[in-house]
């Protein structure tokens, strides 16, 4: 294993990577149409891919996206790591930040996704 970069700090990249998520609006309203996964599940595999991690995106239907990646090899028992990149919707005028800001105030990640999944779905990157 190599050592950590210098200045390195893995705290700041997984709230960057949350408030990323955050971000991207991935509403999902049931059977009624939203903007889907599909955005931030190509963010998600464009970080798998940066550390050599090759990922595969497929869509149920358009704009509902899942991911798979495959990280080692075949030797060992296999480990699931499973997240969700979709959220409940949220108006903006009942939130205090906008929900899709992914702003970090008073030490704290805010938006829709930020203790439901998006949180660890950073954690997990």
């Amino acid at each position: 294993m190599s050592a950590p970069r210098p200045g390195y700090d893995p705290a700041a990249e997984v709230v960057g990577i949350c408030s990323d998520l955050i971000g991207i609006d991935t509403s999902n309203y049931g059977d009624e149409p939203g903007p889907g996964e599909r955005k931030a599940a190509e963010q998600v595999a464009q970080l798998l891919d940066e550390v050599g991690i090759e990922s595969e995106i497929f869509e149920s239907e358009p704009g509902r996206t899942s991911l798979v990646a495959r990280w080692g090899g075949d030797v060992g028992e296999p480990v699931l790591l499973h997240g969700h990149l979709d959220v409940v919707p949220a108006a903006a005028d009942d939130w205090a930040v906008h929900p899709f800001s992914g702003e970090v105030r008073d030490g704290l990640v805010c938006g829709r996704g930020a203790v439901d999944m998006k949180d660890f779905d950073a954690m997990l990157l």
